[in-house]
């Protein structure tokens, strides 16, 4: 045990040391003069998430896929997807706030964004006089470009733009390898050798007036949602054969004097074609989806729904966010898939490649490819 007194005099032994060498070495002056001066954050320092664009603020990387709405602890984040005047998705957000007085800094909106399109500031002169509205971040707020990234985040930046580099050409030389060869003329002698082409085939009988038939879905104005909820509903309804009574309609046109008895068996017989069709397309209990997680693998997904009719295979094969990046659901997206509806297999943009060629697999085996 040292004399009494003696950690005081060498704590103010250190403090006078530093005093006077601060005379003669500027590496002692350690008071910054804020905020005349500033010291540069280091590169792995985080405040709140800003959205990254290449080139100008139209070519963003979002998709508005609202992973990260959903996966946010705190739920700060509000997305709203831009849709055209048709109301298609366009794939990028029309609405994106933060309200920063309730962001964590966590970095969970970073790590689940598949797309790199949100990352980490470090800017962390954020006061404001207000607590409210002049907390919450704005789309034009938060747009930052690629530039600005690599110069707060040099190393970081380096390498996302390595990694995007390297998945766009290895997309580009899958569709160059996979893009079909064009079909070459036929030689003379091929077209004398080609049989004769059938006979076109005869009209069938229409169906009597009261058949029912598939028709586009109308939700009534008084309906408790939204204009697009509304049409989104709509066209899912109509997507998945959800079928109207053409004798619901009033109709203008002449009945016929007699109906043939054929003509009458002709609707019977079509909706029982129908009602197979529905049974062998689309899921008994659509509810009943085990693989409906994301964070199952695809492998795991597909034996979950090896045994499944053809719209749970094509469910099991998304992504499982329901981010409707594609205009639907995991469920909407592949019910349209299998009725025929939708013809696009690239609209999964969580599942990328991969849930692309398992719905053309898929729709290969079931002899619809």
């Amino acid at each position: 045990m040292g004399a009494f007194g003696t950690g005081l005099f060498k704590g103010m032994a250190v403090t006078a040391r530093n005093f006077i060498g601060s005379y003669f070495d500027r590496e002692r002056l350690v008071t910054v003069q804020y905020p005349e001066e500033r010291i540069q954050p280091p590169e792995n320092s985080r405040t709140f998430p800003f959205l990254v664009y290449d080139g100008t603020p139209e070519n963003m990387r979002c998709v508005a896929c609202k992973i990260c709405e959903t996966e946010c602890p705190p739920q700060c984040i509000y997305i709203v997807m831009d849709r055209d005047e048709k109301g298609k998705p366009l794939q990028r957000p029309k609405v994106f706030d933060i309200d920063i007085s309730v962001c964590m800094q966590c970095q969970i909106c970073v790590e689940v964004c598949p797309f790199d399109a949100i990352k980490m500031d470090n800017d962390y002169e954020k006061s404001q006089y207000g607590r409210f509205e002049e907390l919450v971040e704005h789309l034009p707020d938060l747009l930052k470009s690629n530039e600005y990234y690599h110069r707060i985040k040099p190393t970081e930046a380096a390498a996302v733009d390595a990694r995007l580099k390297a998945e766009a050409e290895k997309k580009a030389k899958k569709a160059a390898t996979t893009a079909k060869p064009a079909p070459k003329p036929a030689t003379t002698s091929q077209a004398a050798a080609k049989p004769p082409a059938p006979p076109a085939a005869q009209p069938k009988p229409a169906p009597a007036a009261s058949a029912v038939t598939a028709g586009k879905i109308v939700i009534p104005e008084d309906a408790p949602f939204s204009a697009e909820q509304r049409a989104w509903l709509a066209g899912f309804l109509s997507s998945i054969g959800v079928t109207t009574s053409v004798a619901s309609v009033p109709s203008t046109a002449p009945a016929p004097a007699t109906v043939p008895a054929a003509a009458e068996q002709a609707p019977v017989a079509a909706e029982t074609e129908t009602a197979a069709a529905t049974a062998e397309t689309t899921a008994a209990t659509p509810s009943d989806a085990p693989w409906h997680d994301p964070g199952l693998s695809m492998a795991q997904r597909m034996e979950l729904a090896k045994d499944r009719p053809l719209a749970d295979k094509l469910m099991a094969a998304m992504a499982q966010t329901d981010c409707h990046a594609c205009g639907y659901d995991c469920r909407g997206y592949a019910d349209a898939i299998a009725a025929g509806t939708e013809k696009d297999l690239t609209l999964c943009l969580p599942g990328e490649s991969e849930t692309a060629a398992m719905l053309e697999k898929i729709l290969k085996e079931a002899g619809r490819l």
